[in-house]
């Protein structure tokens, strides 16, 4: 364990940014909500998997139940029930990540939402939510507090990997440049499997360690839960980089529940072909969907990382006062 002083320091810094963003948010006019941490149908995303429970209660049959991947769900049912703008901040949990200094199976995450606000918008925000903890923190130089560089992934894609328009691609297209590119696939691969094995294999080693980047539009089956474009190849996401580290992963919501239904099914059957537990779509998210705000803005941001980037930690251990690495050694 950490020596009290060190022990204290962190604490008092995690106390200093934790108010910052409830502050940044309540001065906004939004409502923290404290969502479930138990579910009966956590996030479909073929790339997380949830930790799964299974609840005893005497008298009554077993119920199958997994830990909070992420608020979205349950705060997209608020929102359809006429809430407007509101945030979470907690832990979420995601099952089979590997421990290592970027990655663990519990971290703390702030996720919020408003309704009449769109992703381009969002960015700005962002920026502003990132400014006001560093200013708590005390964090006067970062590249973080500079302007932020944004960059759609298409033209990414261009620069890196030599495909144009990326998004237009069927998948036997995809696999046929991964080939050529010497990327190696399998035919049980999704498009969403090829697409990021072309983005670790080429993009993402380029991504610049003292610049921040927003990487943004994203083709539509790396977006299940985001607004299409124009075009309808694209959907209206970004995800922000500093360095290498991703900080959040945000969407103008999609919020036909036809399209969304759709996308939960093609998850649904990703997810049994790569041997993942599938859950019950959730229903009462999909009658309540057609009932949000358009456009409705949502972020997903990890606090840890955020921390570790502005105090220029290399490990999330470096700001936890009890990693889960002291708790379970190996």
């Amino acid at each position: 364990m950490k020596d009290a002083a060190s022990l204290c320091t962190i604490a008092r810094q995690r106390m200093a940014a934790l108010s910052a963003i409830r502050s940044f948010f309540a001065v906004r006019g939004y409502i923290e909500i404290e969502a479930p941490l138990l579910l009966r149908s956590p996030d479909s995303d073929p790339s997380l998997t949830p930790l799964e429970v299974t609840l005893h209660c005497p008298g009554e049959p077993d119920r199958r139940a997994a830990c909070l991947t992420s608020p979205e769900y349950s705060m997209k049912k608020l929102l359809g029930a006429g809430m407007d703008k509101i945030f979470y901040l907690g832990k979420v949990f995601r099952d089979e990540e590997v421990w290592n200094a970027t990655h663990a199976t519990e971290f703390t995450m702030v996720e919020w939402y408003e309704g009449g606000m769109e992703y381009l918008a969002g960015m700005d925000q962002t920026e502003e939510l990132v400014h006001a903890v560093a200013e708590a923190l005390g964090v006067k130089d970062h590249p973080l507090l500079r302007p932020w560089r944004r960059v759609k992934i298409k033209e990414m894609f261009e620069r890196h990997v030599g495909i144009v328009d990326v998004g237009r691609l069927s998948l036997r297209e995809l696999h046929d440049a991964a080939h050529t590119l010497g990327i190696h696939t399998t035919e049980d691969d999704s498009w969403s499997d090829v697409f990021y094995r072309m983005y670790v294999s080429r993009i993402e080693n380029t991504l610049p360690e003292d610049e921040v980047l927003v990487l943004y539009e994203y083709p539509t089956p790396q977006a299940a839960l985001a607004a299409p474009t124009l075009d309808g190849y694209y959907a209206e996401r970004f995800e922000v980089f500093c360095g290498r580290l991703e900080l959040c992963n945000a969407f103008t919501e999609l919020t036909d529940a036809v399209v969304q239904r759709a996308r939960f099914e093609r998850e649904r059957q990703e997810r049994e072909r790569a041997g993942k537990s599938v859950f019950p779509i959730d229903e009462e998210l999909l009658a309540l969907l057609p009932s949000l705000r358009q456009p409705t803005f949502g972020n997903g941001l990890g606090v840890d990382r955020l921390l570790m980037a502005l105090l220029k930690k290399p490990r999330l251990d470096d700001v936890h006062v009890l990693p889960h690495t002291d708790i379970f050694p190996a």
